[in-house]
């Protein structure tokens, strides 16, 4: 199983210098049969499932002549 964390950025300046804040928002597991799963730390109990982005097939509609 791999674990990544899901992060946001926050840039700031302290003494005149640039920094970078990362704030941890969540986890993304991938398992070892490559199901992905996000969970957020604000939403306690609830995993989101990740598929693949398939495009939608254009419907087409046949008109009888």
């Amino acid at each position: 199983m791999q674990l990544f964390n899901v992060c946001s950025k926050k840039e700031y300046i302290k003494d005149g210098e640039k920094k970078i804040k990362w704030m941890r928002a969540g986890l993304l597991k991938i398992t070892d049969t490559g199901k992905r799963f996000l969970t957020f730390f604000h939403l306690p109990g609830i995993e989101y499932h990740l598929f693949e982005h398939e495009p939608k097939k254009e419907e087409v509609i046949q008109l009888d002549e």
